[in-house]
């Protein structure tokens, strides 16, 4: 309970993570990484993502499979 265990976070992925993130913004949740998606390089076809902590402090993560 309140702790990280078995499960590390949630994701859910998005066709458009600019919108989910501006979403995020105006619904004024607490970010926890960052305020910005992420691009890791280290993928091969690559993700963005972004996290957010949820109503009893798990993390959140939204997340788009990037094309190139």
């Amino acid at each position: 309970p309140m702790t990280t265990g078995a499960i590390n976070h949630w994701a859910f992925d998005t066709p458009d993570i600019e919108a989910a993130f501006e979403n995020a913004k105006a619904l004024g949740v607490d970010f926890k990484d960052t305020e910005d998606p992420v691009h890791p390089e280290f993928l091969e076809a690559g993700i963005r993502y972004f996290n957010i902590y949820g109503p009893n402090g798990e993390t959140i993560e939204f997340c788009q499979i990037v094309e190139e």
